[in-house]
């Protein structure tokens, strides 16, 4: 059984991978993308953003790293709460609202 170090280390490792393989001139539509959509809704989650129009790349997964990227640039913050998803067979989502 893998311990919490190795499977953080796997699953920062997969984000990196993700992000450093997606397209740079998407990653910075998607992160203007976010913080526009920040200052109209309340709260959300990332099936909201694909939801108001956001372009999907080759892999939706580039997202995932774009939204901590927002986070650390203090454009959003995580609510703590969840919301199954819409379109990965209900996998649950953090909420997110403007930072």
């Amino acid at each position: 059984m893998p311990t919490l170090v190795t499977a953080t280390s796997q699953r920062d490792h997969a984000i990196a991978q993700v992000d450093a393989n997606a397209d740079a001139e998407w990653k910075a539509y998607a992160l203007g993308f976010v913080a526009e959509l920040s200052g109209r809704l309340a709260e959300f989650t990332t099936d909201d953003l694909w939801d108001a129009g956001l372009i999907k790349p080759s892999e939706p997964r580039a997202l995932g790293p774009v939204m901590r990227r927002a986070a650390k640039r203090g454009l959003i913050t995580t609510t703590g709460a969840f919301r199954a998803s819409r379109y990965r067979n209900c996998a649950p989502l953090p909420v997110w609202a403007a930072a």
